[in-house]
């Protein structure tokens, strides 16, 4: 099974445009991991049905700048792998996160 690598471009917000492709990617697939590159981009590891890989693109070109994707027009239901790269034009590069100082 060969995997499948999109990148997408977001110019929104970056939690509240990964909060949109998670109800997105939810519709036709399971998000099973991601990782963050501090707040410039986040990869998402789906799992989706072949059948419905083409429709998963048609609404996320609406939600992101997507590259091109040459449609696969299959109604095979195996399981395969999309690697998405969201990149935010947004980020910095110099994420932080505030970790609480705990008594004890």
């Amino acid at each position: 099974m060969e995997n499948i690598f999109w990148t997408g471009y977001c110019n929104d917000a970056r939690h509240s445009a990964i909060n949109k492709i998670q109800l997105v990617v939810a519709k036709y697939g399971d998000i099973v991991d991601f990782t963050f590159f501090s707040d410039i981009s986040i990869t998402l590891k789906i799992e989706i049905e072949e059948f419905v890989i083409d429709e998963l693109y048609n609404e996320l070109i609406h939600n992101l700048g997507m590259d091109k994707f040459e449609p696969l027009n299959s109604n095979n239901k195996k399981e395969r792998i999309i690697f998405l790269n969201i990149i935010f034009s947004k980020g910095t590069g110099n994420l932080k996160i505030e970790v609480p100082s705990v008594p004890g």
